[in-house]
C-alpha cells in the first residue's frame, strides 16, 4: 500500500521545507513531491520530482480553487501512480486549493490503495499557527494520520492552541538551537543532505577556512542541527514508512 504523507503551512517561511529535508534523511530512499512556485530542494533533483505552482492566492480566494485545479493534474496524477513511501512539500498558499482536491478525489485514490497523511508545521507567528486547524481540518476529510510540527526557532507556540488542535494529531517538537554563522551559511547552501554525506570530507577545508576551533564548533553546530530536524520529523516518518 503506498502511502503518501503531505507537509503543509500555508504561511511561508514555517521551516516546512525544513522538515521535507528532515523526512528526505529519515527515508533516503523515498521519492520527494515538491509544489512551489520556485523550486527549492535542489539538492535532492534525483529523488524529486518538481510541480511549478502559477496561480495567485488572490486568484485562488476569489474562484474557491476553480484557478488552480487544472495546474494540480500533474500532480494528482504522480500521486496515483506511486509505489512507494512519498513525500509531497506543499507550498506556501497551496493546500488550500490541492487538500480539497485530494479530498475529493479519496475514493479513486482508495481503489489504488493510496494512503494520505498530513504534517501540519506550527509556529509561533499568528498567521501560521492560525493556518494549522484550517489545514487540519481539511486534512480529516481524507487522511488516515495527522501530525503537527512545532517549530520553536522563533518562539514557543502557545500551548493551549496545539492542545486544541484534537487528540488525533500527533505533535512534535524542532527545539530553537543556535548555530555558528557560517555553519548557518552552509545549511542554507547544502541542506541536510551535506551534513550526512559530505560534511566529515569538508572539515579539514574548514580548519583552513575558519581555523580548528571554530571548525569544530560548525561540524557540532551542524551534526546537532540534522539531528533535531530528522527527531522532529520522525514520527511522520515512521508512520511513511510502517
Amino acid at each position: 500500500m503506498p502511502k503518501v504523507l503531505l507537509v503543509a503551512q500555508d504561511k511561508g517561511g514555517s521551516g516546512k521545507s525544513l522538515i521535507v529535508r528532515g523526512l528526505a534523511e529519515c527515508l533516503p530512499t523515498a521519492p520527494l513531491i515538491e509544489i512551489e512556485a520556485s523550486h527549492r530542494l535542489v539538492e535532492l533533483d534525483e529523488r524529486l520530482d518538481f510541480y511549478p505552482v502559477r496561480a495567485d492566492r488572490s486568484e485562488i480566494d476569489r474562484t474557491g480553487g476553480a484557478a488552480a485545479r487544472a495546474e494540480f493534474d500533474g500532480v494528482l496524477n504522480r500521486i496515483a501512480a506511486a509505489k512507494e513511501p512519498t513525500i509531497v512539500d506543499v507550498g506556501a498558499n497551496t493546500s488550500s486549493a490541492l487538500l480539497p482536491l485530494l479530498a475529493a478525489a479519496n475514493d479513486r485514490f482508495a481503489k489504488r490503495s493510496v494512503k494520505f497523511a498530513v504534517l501540519a508545521i506550527a509556529t509561533a507567528e499568528p498567521g501560521a499557527i492560525a493556518n494549522v486547524p484550517d489545514l487540519l481540518a481539511l486534512a480529516r476529510r481524507f487522511a488516515s494520520a495527522l501530525f503537527v510540527v512545532e517549530n520553536r526557532v522563533e518562539n514557543v507556540v502557545d500551548p493551549k492552541l496545539l492542545k486544541a488542535l484534537g487528540e488525533d494529531v500527533v505533535v512534535s517538537v524542532l527545539e530553537k538551537l543556535a548555530l555558528d554563522e557560517h555553519a548557518n551559511g552552509l545549511l542554507q547552501k547544502g541542506g541536510l543532505a551535506f551534513i550526512a554525506d559530505e560534511l566529515a570530507q569538508a572539515e579539514d577545508n574548514l580548519v583552513e577556512r575558519f581555523g580548528f576551533a571554530e571548525a569544530g564548533r560548525i561540524v557540532a553546530d551542524l551534526t546537532a542541527f540534522r539531528a533535531a530536524v530528522m527527531a522532529a520529523a520522525a514520527p511522520a516518518a515512521r508512520w511513511l514508512e510502517g
